[in-house]
């Protein structure tokens, strides 16, 4: 045993399994023995709830107590000597997975957690051999009862570990599942016989240990040794929760969350996480097209489908200089697609009219991104101006009621309007606070942060972006008067918006597009007037429509699931995306087709479109970035210095 610490060295000593550790105070056993790799069995217990102790799976033989401990459940203390391998032990689990299994269904060939399921696992690991109750004289439950149109529950397979109640109790506070009954009878159910209304429900099957609550998505589609999984970004919002994504069969199954305690905490919403059977559609662009002046359409390769956008785009250029072409991209795009387009338009086209969005966004910067999302629990209050950040991001509303229910954060939810001097009243005398709002309020959210500083508060804006990667896009410069880093652009452009009203009035004689199929969707008129008058629409996209259509070169593009790259979430964090689906197009990627489309122009030096060499450009490009590494956050002190 080492000697006793000095005091207030804040570290406990104690022996686990002959194996001596060191921890902070107030470690519980269980975590203090996967610090050294000893594991220990738990069913109720959850890195993200407070412990229970109801499973009893975890029970250890402590020295010098006379009954055995639940490790999930028992602080640490020096000198502790614990085994965790000891015959009672051994014994304890056995008994406790011989209850477990008394009444249990032998369904798992059928079982949607088969091969993932705990109480598979833990009764090869410790059970008994063999059972001493026949197998047919269970007590029987209801199956595959509906709690909503996401989830099912099969009652018979639940083990009362209780984490679903206290997801509700403790992670959303909405207390939707209830245990009803008692003793052997024991059921899990929803309040009053209601369907979940959450938005958070598809975490559920997740934090059971077994297979009593399932995706009806999901249901029956896959075993888990058939899928083929990708570690993968939600693109569903600018939150950047971190998945898995899980593919069989050139389909994507399911999103299964990916725990970064940074970003999501392991918690997806229900938008996101059933957005994963989306992917699968078949409706593809796939080959290049090429549209004459009479309207015909013939297929050609990608050089020549490539030689022919450059060619057209150079005679526009030639007759009315680049301030003829408008570019569009948007928040669909990866960061180096996003670089990449805009050296493209400013460096070879010549153009300043370059956007990812309709609306106009002025005097844009990092420092309305400085609170990250773990910071929020830091915070002293936090006001949230309006309900659009939490409706564009839902798993922000996860972390704000973490922040306020166990850490004491303060959370002022106003209305979007509502005056400085009222929300600096309501905040009072706070160290630290943040103001989150959504983009179309920055204007706000700058006065309050104002009013807020003014009185000596130290304050940190959070900005949520629309669209998966438009944080990123605007930091790579996909704007009309920012260049890659926010430096000013020289001279500045016309936005979105614009550029369709000028090509309209013909002012914009060419379109060059990169997946902004869902940047335009739903402006009908305005977007069929401007590809109709326009000469020349470059499309690169994934999907047939309105743009398809009209485009007089058409190039097919990939989906997300389809390439790699990084996206940047909300508060400014460079995460990496994967390929988790075989292309649905030969067509080579967005970086080599906008390389090759740049060499036809006559650029030199732009390489082959390698990711690679593209990210180290961009790096070196955007300080913040290189400082970023991979998962960090844009560091833009670092540029600034």
């Amino acid at each position: 045993m080492t000697a006793a610490p000095p005091p207030g060295d804040g570290q406990v000593g104690l022996v686990i399994d002959g194996r001596e550790v060191r921890v902070p105070k107030g470690t519980l056993l269980l975590d203090a023995a996967s610090e050294v790799g000893i594991h220990i069995p738990i069913y109720c217990a959850h890195p993200k709830m407070d412990p229970v102790a109801v499973c009893r799976m975890c029970l250890v033989q402590v020295e010098k107590l006379p009954k055995l401990q639940p490790a999930c459940a028992t602080v640490v203390s020096e000198g502790m000597v614990v085994d965790t391998q000891s015959d009672a032990t051994a014994k304890a689990r056995e008994g406790m997975l011989e209850f477990l299994l008394l009444n249990h269904p032998l369904d798992c060939p059928v079982c949607d957690r088969g091969g993932e399921c705990d109480l598979q696992d833990f009764a090869f690991r410790y059970g008994p051999d063999t059972s001493r109750f026949p197998i047919t004289e269970k007590v029987h439950f209801d199956k595959a009862v509906p709690l909503s149109d996401k989830i099912e529950l099969d009652q018979e397979r639940c083990i009362l570990c209780w984490r679903c109640v206290r997801y509700y109790d403790e992670i959303t506070g909405e207390k939707e599942i209830v245990l009803q009954q008692r003793g052997v009878h024991t059921a899990v159910a929803t309040f009053d016989g209601q369907p979940l209304r959450s938005d958070y429900q598809g975490n559920l099957p997740e934090i059971c240990p077994v297979g009593a609550l399932t995706h009806r998505q999901y249901r029956f589609k896959a075993r888990p040794w058939d899928l083929i999984r990708t570690k993968g970004v939600c693109p569903e919002c600018s939150y950047g929760c971190n998945v898995f994504v899980d593919s069989r069969d050139f389909e994507v199954k399911r999103f299964a969350s990916r725990d970064n305690p940074m970003v999501d905490d392991m918690w997806l919403c229900d938008r996101g996480r059933y957005s994963a059977t989306s992917w699968n559609s078949t409706s593809r662009l796939r080959r290049p097209l090429v549209r004459d002046a009479a309207g015909g359409v013939r297929d050609v390769g990608v050089a020549d489908a490539v030689k022919e956008a450059a060619r057209r785009l150079l005679a526009v250029s030639e007759r009315g200089g680049g301030e003829v072409i408008g570019v569009l991209g948007s928040p669909d795009c990866t960061n180096e697609e996003a670089w990449l387009l805009q050296r493209l338009a400013r460096e070879v086209l010549r153009t300043p009219h370059i956007d990812h969005q309709l609306a106009e966004m002025l005097r844009l910067g990092p420092a309305e991104h400085a609170l990250g999302i773990a910071e929020i629990e830091s915070c002293t209050a936090v006001v949230v101006l309006g309900p659009e950040p939490e409706v564009n991001a839902p798993v922000l509303t996860l972390r704000l009621h973490k922040a306020a229910t166990k850490r004491g954060v303060a959370v002022h939810r106003v209305a979007a309007n509502a005056e400085p001097r009222d929300i600096t009243a309501r905040v009072g005398d706070a160290r630290l606070v943040g103001v989150v709002a959504d983009e179309t309020n920055r204007a706000r959210a700058a006065a309050v942060a104002s009013a807020l500083a003014g009185g000596g508060t130290a304050v940190k804006r959070m900005t949520v972006t629309r669209g998966g990667n438009g944080r990123g896009v605007k930091d790579m410069g996909l704007l009309p008067d920012l260049a890659p880093g926010y430096r000013p652009a020289v001279p500045a452009g016309m936005g979105g918006r614009a550029i369709l009203e000028s090509a309209t009035s013909g002012s914009i004689q060419a379109l060059l597009l990169l997946h902004a199929g869902g940047v335009l969707a739903g402006l009908g008129a305005l977007v069929e007037s401007a590809l109709r008058i326009a000469k020349v629409v470059v499309v690169i996209d994934t999907k047939p429509g309105v743009l398809a259509d009209a485009a007089t070169v058409l190039i097919p593009g990939h989906s997300l699931m389809e390439k790699q790259g990084s996206v940047t979430n909300l508060e400014g964090r460079v995460q990496r995306i994967r390929a988790a689906l075989p292309p649905a197009t030969s067509v080579p990627s967005e970086l080599r087709v906008l390389s090759m489309l740049a060499g036809a122009l006559g650029a030199e030096g732009w390489g082959s479109g390698d990711l690679m060499e593209v990210h180290r450009a961009l790096a070196a490009d955007v300080p913040a970035y290189a400082a970023a590494g991979n998962g960090g956050r844009a560091r833009w002190e670092v540029a600034a210095a």
